[in-house]
């Protein structure tokens, strides 16, 4: 609810500070006092775009203030997750913008937001119905949405809206692997070439390195031959060989200790060196016996090597690598040809997202359908008692061109405001008062919709009307404000004595400047301005019949 309204220094509002009251407010005054101005304040208070124009003469900014109170808890929420709450009042907001020449700027709780956050924000506290060809009516998504709130299908659209998303995510999903398929099956394709290598070679863990020695080996087989025969002979083959020499020193040691014990050392010594000379040319033997000249195996490792090392090249990598690489390219082909699997998964996903969309938004089109003849009839019944007898009303639902998240319907409000017209969008043939009535008509229809903002302000709604359709507008404002606050500017005193509170809008001039104040009016006062309304504040006829309009007002 709006419970204080101030404005400074903005047009010909020099400071002017209103307190609302819950229920039904009205403001009236003499043509050209500013009513408008109002309107244009409000607006920009709910983010609407700033004109430097706006501020009032000689000063350097303008700054309109808007306290309110039990807002919506939905909306609450909203400024929690943010940090834009008071603390203090979580249901409460203050809402502030500032206009200078160059910029603007725009406060919820003291903390500055953007325009475009203020003006998304606000909509869920405020709704202005004023005649201007760009009131939220005469768009289609608003349309849209108030048909939803009439037939209570949020539910469903939230449905459609979760069901749309994921739909779009399988989309993109699937394109995503439209673009890469191509260079995935190419991948895909050398991996397999690659991997079909590395099991043709089959290259083992070690496997080169033990090669390398064995190359080693055959390719000095003759050299180690040879000098190992030479070793041979020199170590144990003939008379004169190492061992034969040292069993000789061995047994002339032996005879020397004979002669003398400290001899005995050195006979052992020897003898011993005799048996280690006999037990390296067993052991160099041994070895020998092993080492074959084999030139065909030789050559077989040459083959075998040269391939290891053809595929290392081939894959920039030491051949003692190539196990491990092997495996790599298994897991990679193993990942790949999942991905390549998954491109059959993702379409079968998003056709199953698809379908699943297009049932929810065929429910949601089922309902609003039904919604939609209950709402044309509820609203027509209204717009025929604000005095447009003849007119005709419908809400007509055609296929969209593409889904969207909204469903798969275009809503649109249709309007014949005379006989022997077809019906035809509001846009185009609906007069700034008709369209007020028509806002007017579908809010009282929509009575029980809590979506609607808390705050309704209606801008002349009463534009060409009088008489008994002026009164049914007044009942009509009257009975919504009892579950809405509602704000209306008025030139009718029909309209205005159904009100619980009226503030009168006055602009006052001299020599210096113009300005606009506006004025809470008691009982009394009430009475003079209805008199004002109705002809002449001063004549005694008038102000009766002010005071029995007021009377009368209070019996609905």
């Amino acid at each position: 609810m709006l419970d204080t309204l101030s404005i400074r220094q903005f047009a010909i509002i020099e400071h002017s500070e209103i307190h609302f009251k819950s229920g039904f407010n009205v403001l009236s005054g003499e043509t050209g006092a500013g009513k408008s101005i109002l309107i244009d304040a409000i607006s920009l208070l709910l983010g609407h775009r700033a004109d430097a124009g706006m501020i009032r003469h000689g000063a350097d900014k303008a700054d309109i203030h808007a306290a309110f109170s039990q807002i919506p808890e939905n909306l609450a929420a909203h400024l929690a997750d943010n940090e834009l709450a008071d603390a203090d009042e979580p249901h409460a907001a203050l809402i502030r913008r500032t206009i200078r020449e160059k910029a603007s700027k725009s406060f919820i709780n003291a903390q500055p937001v953007t325009a475009a956050l203020l003006k998304q924000l606000s909509e869920q506290l405020v709704n202005i119905h004023g005649q201007h060809a760009n009131q939220a009516l005469l768009h289609q998504a608003e349309q849209r949405r108030r048909l939803d709130r009439f037939g209570k299908l949020d539910p469903l659209v939230e449905t459609v809206q979760q069901r749309y998303q994921e739909w779009k995510q399988q989309e993109a999903a699937w394109q995503a692997w439209q673009q890469a398929r191509d260079s995935l099956n190419e991948r895909l394709e050398l991996c397999a070439y690659q991997l079909q290598e590395f099991e043709q070679a089959a290259p083992q863990d070690n496997e080169f390195s033990e090669l390398a020695e064995q190359h080693a080996l055959l390719a000095s087989a003759d050299e180690i031959l040879s000098k190992g025969g030479q070793l041979s002979d020199a170590l144990y083959e003939n008379e004169h060989s190492a061992a034969a020499l040292l069993r000789q020193l061995a047994q002339q040691a032996e005879q020397l200790a004979a002669l003398h014990g400290n001899f005995q050392e050195s006979a052992e010594l020897l003898n011993q060196a005799a048996i280690y000379a006999d037990e390296a040319a067993d052991a160099l033997a041994r070895q020998l016996g092993k080492i074959e000249h084999d030139p065909e195996q030789l050559a077989q490792l040459d083959e075998r090597m040269s391939a290891l090392h053809s595929l290392a090249r081939k894959h920039r990598i030491e051949p003692e690598q190539l196990g491990s690489r092997w495996q790599q390219l298994a897991e990679e082909h193993q990942r790949l040809s999942a991905e390549s699997e998954g491109g059959e998964n993702s379409s079968a996903a998003l056709q199953a997202a698809e379908k699943a969309y297009r049932q929810a938004a065929e429910n949601l089109s089922q309902a609003r359908h039904q919604a939609a003849q209950n709402m044309a009839a509820q609203t027509l019944e209204w717009i025929r008692q604000l005095g447009m007898e003849k007119a005709q009303f419908s809400v007509h639902i055609s296929p969209s061109e593409k889904p969207s998240a909204y469903g798969i319907d275009d809503i649109h409000f249709l309007l014949c405001a005379n006989p022997g017209q077809q019906l035809q969008s509001l846009a185009k043939v609906a007069s700034g008062g008709e369209l007020s009535r028509i806002s007017l008509a579908i809010e009282v229809a929509c009575l029980d919709d809590n979506a609607v903002p808390h705050t309704l302000i209606f801008d002349e709604i009463d534009a060409g009307i009088g008489g008994e359709v002026a009164d049914t507008v007044g009942r009509l404002l009257a009975k919504l404000s009892q579950t809405r606050q509602v704000l209306c500017i008025t030139h009718l005193p029909q309209v205005a004595a159904y009100a619980a509170h009226h503030f009168r809008i006055e602009k006052t001039s001299d020599e210096h400047s113009t300005q606009t104040r506006v004025i809470p009016l008691d009982k009394a006062a009430r009475i003079i301005e209805l008199a004002r309304m109705l002809g002449s504040a001063d004549s005694e006829t008038s102000r009766k019949h002010a005071e029995t309009m007021l009377k009368n007002s209070r019996t609905i």
